[in-house]
């Protein structure tokens, strides 16, 4: 059987349990994979400080694919090995139809998020990750005003609205990957971003295809590199499509699932 040295990781819902840590069993598997030569990469489509600086705390200096796999930080140098944003017109349109369709979202220029104004997702998004967004009230303001780009853009909201505005969001954003990844997120990436193609990206930074490599998730936002990696997994908490395009099916979140892939299919 196969052994793999790349693993592609999501965060939240995959590497990280339900009280949002990392087990003590998954984090020194991971650091005795590296010390073997393996590449362990955390692909989440949170911003970059939101989920690097959970990890640094709990130890992870390893790869972090942040945004869905628009920038890649090594979190032992700090560095950013590539990153790929959403020009302002096309960020203009979307906070137009969240705007007057009356959406929570967020903006994503570099190492922060703007928000403009309080909901109690807000509220949920700030305590779950740790960093405190910039409220501001103007944001298509702020964006004639700076020509940011932004690494994604987050639509996050009830359930219900966005079963009814997600398919208008994804015909209005042509230019982008629009991506259901839980029922109160849509995830908005610049057109061939995603966890797929971070898979693509990582492997040839070491000289190998996507095939050469497992991918492990639970998500919406999953789907892609789960579906183009050599071996794509979903823990048994994830969604049923994601769990239909698996090849294999881990232990939960809560049960060291990723010690589990580890000491099965890695070197």
């Amino acid at each position: 059987m196969k052994k793999y040295d790349i693993i592609l990781c999501d965060y939240d819902g995959t590497l990280a349990g339900s009280n949002n840590k990392i087990s003590s069993e998954n984090l020194i598997s991971i650091n005795s994979f590296i010390k073997r030569g393996g590449v362990f990469v955390v692909c989440s489509g949170r911003a970059t400080d939101a989920i690097s600086l959970p990890l640094i705390r709990q130890g992870f200096k390893g790869l972090v694919a942040s945004f869905n796999g628009a920038v890649l930080t090594d979190l032992s140098s700090n560095k950013t090995l590539f990153s790929y944003g959403i020009p302002p017109s096309v960020t203009k349109k979307y906070f137009e139809y969240i705007n007057k369709n009356a959406l929570y979202g967020h903006f994503y220029p570099e190492k922060q998020y703007l928000y403009p104004f309080h909901t109690k997702y807000s509220d949920h998004y700030e305590r779950v990750t740790g960093v405190k967004g910039i409220f501001e009230k103007d944001i298509l303001n702020y964006i004639y005003n700076t020509q940011n780009y932004s690494y994604k853009l987050l639509v996050f909201d009830d359930k219900e609205k966005l079963d009814m505005h997600f398919q208008p969001i994804k015909d209005l954003m042509s230019e982008c990957e629009v991506v259901r990844s839980t029922d109160n997120m849509i995830d908005i990436n610049l057109k061939g971003i995603d966890k797929g193609e971070a898979c693509e990206k990582v492997a040839n930074i070491y000289g190998k295809t996507a095939n050469d490599v497992i991918a492990i998730g639970d998500a919406g936002n999953d789907y892609a590199m789960i579906k183009r990696a050599g071996l794509g997994i979903a823990v048994s908490n994830a969604l049923p499509n994601i769990k239909e395009i698996a090849s294999v099916i881990a232990p939960s979140n809560d049960e060291n699932a990723i010690k589990f892939v580890i000491d099965n299919y890695c070197i």
